[in-house]
């Protein structure tokens, strides 16, 4: 490219050069006479003549180059706002459809606000919700216009393109559950709207009961008349008066979610699980243990050997204690208790809840015994103790030598709302496991609790307990 620019100009210099210079006719130099003045004149008109046309032929080829271009972007910019029209238009045929679909499920999902327990109903307002969060109505609203720049309407037909795939995808779930929901709405008679309300009423005494103290007493009068009401509207419907039914429910239904949602975390109604760790506090895998559950908002029960409550474990029970979590004993040390003469089960109570509540800072009300076992003596002492016996409906199996994995699957498969997950903090299988059991408790709703929030007001000492309503009182 620059030989070419330094050749041409090199044309020009010489041109230059030739209508400077006067010759005469044989080459010489004029002495001045007047033919030699004519010819040098001569020869300045042909060379800016020549310039001129070089200089035209230069510009000419210069506009040539930038019309060229400039008609490219054209072609490109028309392109892209032809992609971008289509795109709209295959987005507005799906959008067509849409539009009445959504507007159903909504009116039916309002229609069977009393309906709690329908995966189908669940899964559809699921799917709704989701798309309302999308920008697919957003983009109904937008036109491809020329005064948009080709990435503009590249952007643009992309989002066409992504919303209509996710209205495809999203139509086939809400019109399928749509009318799923409408065949079982369909069918629901007057027998199946009385199961239902007399599981209502159920539940609604139950938060009468136990929100006393914790909600407004205007509030929870209003929710015992309306007991009232719907007890007595089971007594006067008749065999096909699925409407009546209906109504009542619903008015039932809001006050007793309002009440509960009103209360502090209360298990009977919300689904919980409590993870609990035994025989620690272990130097190594038990801050690592407290490190997951804090990162993951996990409040778990820890039940300790006396033994190990020395030294500097006895900053990881006050850490413990500080960042929530309950804390009980295992006895001593980990060995079966319920042969134990009356004396020594006594002293090691007494030595094991001195040391425990000396670093905790509180009294130790929670008592699991070694590997489960126990008999009416050491049920009684744990009662003496003031202590509830804390067993366990989910094994971990972590004692068995199992890996991360399996103790994981093990815990997530088996829990159940109101379910006690028994696990060892100084394993380090649990430790790389923990993760896992918690993400995936979650996963299925669980909310994780210390065994006193899954209890609240349900134990006494001496009970022998297994889990939420799996509870053995204690008779005395």
């Amino acid at each position: 490219m620059n030989d070419n620019h330094d050749s041409d100009y090199g044309v020009l210099d010489e041109l230059h050069d030739l209508g400077d210079g006067e010759y005469d006719d044989t080459g010489g130099q004029s002495g001045g006479d007047g033919s030699g003045k004519a010819a040098g004149r001569r020869r300045r008109v042909i060379v800016g003549a020549l310039i001129a046309i070089f200089a035209a032929g230069v510009v000419f080829a210069g506009w040539h180059v930038i019309g060229a271009a400039v008609s490219n972007n054209r072609r490109a910019h028309a392109a892209a706002l032809a992609d971008c029209r289509s795109a709209r238009t295959d987005y507005i045929r799906t959008y067509t459809s849409y539009t009445p679909a959504m507007s159903k499920a909504t009116t039916l999902l309002k229609e069977t606000k009393s309906v709690t327990d329908s995966d189908t109903r669940d899964r559809l307002r699921q799917q709704v919700n989701s798309l309302r969060g999308s920008d697919i109505e957003e983009l109904a609203a937008r036109e491809c216009s020329a005064k948009q720049s080709r990435k503009e309407l590249s952007d643009l037909a992309d989002s066409y393109g992504r919303s209509r795939t996710v209205m495809v995808d999203g139509l086939t779930t809400v019109q399928y559950d749509s009318q799923t929901l409408q065949q079982m709405v369909d069918g629901m008679n007057a027998q199946d709207m009385r199961k239902r309300l007399t599981k209502l009423i159920s539940r609604g005494e139950l938060a009468l009961e136990r929100s006393k103290g914790k909600v407004d007493e205007s509030r929870r009068s209003a929710l015992e008349t309306e007991l009232v009401s719907a007890k007595q509207t089971l007594a006067t419907a008749g065999s096909d008066d699925t409407t009546v039914l209906n109504n009542e429910f619903a008015r039932l239904k809001g006050i007793v979610d309002g009440i509960i949602a009103s209360m502090p975390l209360d298990c009977h109604f919300t689904q919980c699980v409590a993870l609990t760790f035994d025989d620690g506090p272990n130097k190594t895998n038990t801050p690592k243990v407290l490190d997951v559950l804090k990162s993951a908002g996990a409040p778990a029960t820890f039940f300790l050997q006396g033994q190990f409550v020395n030294g500097s474990n006895v900053e990881l029970v006050k850490r413990m204690a500080g960042e929530g979590h309950d804390v009980g004993s295992i006895s001593w040390r980990h060995t079966q208790m319920h042969a134990m003469p009356t004396e020594q089960l006594k002293k090691w109570f007494a030595d094991t809840d001195t040391v425990i509540s000396k670093a905790s800072g509180k009294d130790v009300t929670l008592f699991r015994p070694p590997d489960g076992a126990w008999g009416d003596a050491l049920r009684a002492q744990a009662r003496d103790s003031g202590q509830a016996m804390i067993l366990w409906g989910v094994d971990s199996g972590d004692w068995d030598k199992l890996g991360a994995d399996a103790i994981a699957k093990r815990v997530v498969d088996g829990a159940y709302s109101g379910s006690i997950v028994s696990l060892h903090d100084g394993n380090a299988a649990t430790v790389k496991a923990l993760p896992k059991i918690i993400k995936g408790l979650k996963g299925k709703g669980y909310t994780l609790v210390t065994v006193s929030t899954l209890l609240a007001g349900d134990i006494q000492p001496g009970d022998v307990v297994y889990g939420l309503n799996d509870v053995q009182r204690d008779a005395e």
